[in-house]
């Protein structure tokens, strides 16, 4: 438990706590399972909230002490311990953290502004709905911690070590992140710049079951585009179930556009997952902007244009004739239809052959 004396002290007010620390640089005042709320407050007003402006604690023994709910204020905490300890709903304003341990603390819905943590370790602590804005992290431990709904705008974390992190719906806007390591402290160092990405690019790196899934994708799924009138649907319709026969994964872009992309950067996203590209250019109406966009980014995937028999293709398609992963254009009837998509699988894994 805390030591009786050393709250007294905390109780006499910035200016003598301060003095008295200095008078004793060699001692950690032990504050242990304090609640300051209890210890701080007026008893009569029950809305009294501890309100600590320019305190040092730094080397003070706070395990499983609750600060929850009070406002501090350039204050000093830099060597102290929280672990195991109760910061929600706290605020601290320009409060620094230099070599705190601070783990398996929870901190949900705090407010650390404009605060700096360096050599700290905030392993294992609930951060949930906490916000950061205006923060430094440098060389700080946030192993296994959990990140949701939490607001980093214009805050640094630099050299931070993320691996076993939980991060959900983050805000940050004009946040600067660098050399994040998402690997474990024993593991050949990996790095990446962006906390939202440090689990998904482990779990790639590690997971081997997820990387399957990647390499099934970029493997197996063809994007179908085309013109969906009733009629020429039921032609594509044709050439999915036909490459499914070949244990291909067709996609057919025949669906809404995500509201928070516009159709050609939908178009982009899944034709760069695509082993390769089918595009009918019958009647052709978004397809030649679509094509003009993707066929220039995507050297490597192939595509194979195909119209119905009895038509010729847009003007602009000449342009790509001469592009090696533009293949010949195939007529199609209905009743010729499953031979073109044979002749485009032949195709591909007369390539695959050739690669490897």
């Amino acid at each position: 438990m805390a030591n009786k004396d050393h709250i007294n002290k905390l109780k006499n007010g910035a200016n003598k706590w301060n003095r008295w620390r200095n008078e004793n640089l060699g001692l950690s005042p032990d504050l242990r399972d304090v609640n300051f709320i209890g210890e701080l407050s007026n008893k009569n007003e029950i809305y009294d909230l501890p309100q600590l402006d320019g305190f040092n604690f730094s080397n003070v023994d706070l395990h499983g002490a609750s600060l929850r709910n009070g406002f501090y204020i350039n204050c000093c905490f830099d060597g102290s311990q929280i672990h195991f300890a109760d910061l929600v709903d706290t605020y601290f304003q320009a409060c620094t953290f230099k070599n705190v341990g601070m783990r398996v603390t929870r901190i949900g819905s705090a407010k650390f502004h404009n605060c700096l943590f360096e050599d700290a370790d905030l392993s294992y602590c609930s951060a949930d709905k906490t916000s950061f804005i205006g923060s430094e992290f440098v060389n700080t431990k946030l192993e296994y911690i959990s990140f949701i709904s939490n607001d980093f705008t214009e805050t640094k974390l630099v050299n931070c070590s993320v691996y076993g992190i939980s991060s959900w719906d983050l805000n940050l806007e004009n946040s600067s992140q660098k050399d994040l390591i998402i690997t474990k402290e024993d593991h050949p160092v990996i790095t990446v710049d962006n906390i939202e990405l440090a689990q998904f690019l482990y779990l790639i790196i590690n997971n081997t079951k997820l990387r399957n899934v990647i390499d099934t994708i970029t493997s197996k799924v063809v994007l179908i585009l085309g013109n969906f009138s009733k009629k020429t649907k039921l032609i594509l319709d044709k050439i999915k179930n036909q490459l499914r026969e070949y244990d291909f994964i067709p996609v057919m872009f025949d669906f809404d556009k995500p509201s928070s992309r516009n159709l050609t950067e939908t178009v982009i996203t899944l034709a760069s997952m695509a082993k390769f590209v089918i595009a009918d250019l019958s009647s052709s109406k978004s397809i030649p902007h679509e094509l003009a966009t993707i066929i220039h980014r995507l050297q490597s995937v192939n595509f194979y244009p195909i119209i119905v028999d009895g038509e010729n293709e847009y003007t602009m398609f000449e342009e790509f004739k001469n592009f090696s992963w533009v293949k010949p254009i195939k007529k199609y009837n209905s009743i010729a239809i499953g031979q073109i998509v044979q002749e485009i699988v032949s195709d591909e894994t007369k390539e695959d052959e050739s690669h490897t």
